[in-house]
């Protein structure tokens, strides 16, 4: 035991493991999913509400239109999505009023840093995104905000990664004794 934990091939907390590079599902309906798609990283609402029908991609709504599966766009599930803060909070978060684009991007600046806003608030979510952010953002964090700050809104994100380890606390994931590899990716309004 103590060879093993001298060199790094021990685990105390088992848990803290990133089987994949999103948040483990709190459903264990949800335990085998292997897939997701970047631009959906964080948008876990849509993602689950997208797929949570299909067998084959794709299916259901995003399939053939003649299909009786596509079904009348009036009983379609998204637009039922609701976010877990009530209205006069996100009113103090966003702002009451947006008199320029400047407002806007100062929302989503105060999101990236964590600064509050004009109001002291946290910004703490977007419309899309209920959850604060990932920690692998804090590897971008000044670079997203300045972009912001030019009116260049970023709503995904992730950071050039060479070689990691599997278990970083940041940005691992996977088995144990793997590396992490990506690109840096920025999705823009």
């Amino acid at each position: 035991m103590t060879t093993q934990r001298s060199k790094s091939m021990w685990c105390d907390d088992p848990l803290s493991l990133k089987t994949l590079p999103w948040k483990a599902p709190a459903s264990h309906k949800r335990c085998a999913e292997d897939v997701r798609p970047i631009f959906w990283a964080q948008r876990p609402k849509s993602y689950i509400h997208r797929t949570k029908e299909w067998d084959d991609f794709p299916n259901g709504r995003w399939g053939n239109s003649s299909s009786p599966a596509f079904g009348e766009l009036a009983d379609y599930h998204l637009f039922y999505l609701r976010t877990r803060w009530k209205p006069e909070r996100l009113r103090v978060m966003w702002g009451e009023e947006l008199n320029c684009p400047e407002d806007v991007f100062h929302v989503f600046e105060c999101y990236l840093t964590g600064n509050r806003n004009k109001n002291g608030v946290k910004v703490t979510s977007l419309p899309w995104n209920d959850d604060e952010l990932a920690m692998e953002t804090s590897l971008l964090t000044q670079q997203l905000a300045a972009i912001n700050r030019r009116g260049v809104l970023t709503i995904n994100s992730q950071p050039a990664v060479n070689g990691r380890s599997s278990s970083d606390p940041v940005v691992g994931w996977g088995e144990k004794g793997g590396f992490v590899y990506q690109k840096v990716c920025v999705c823009t309004y």
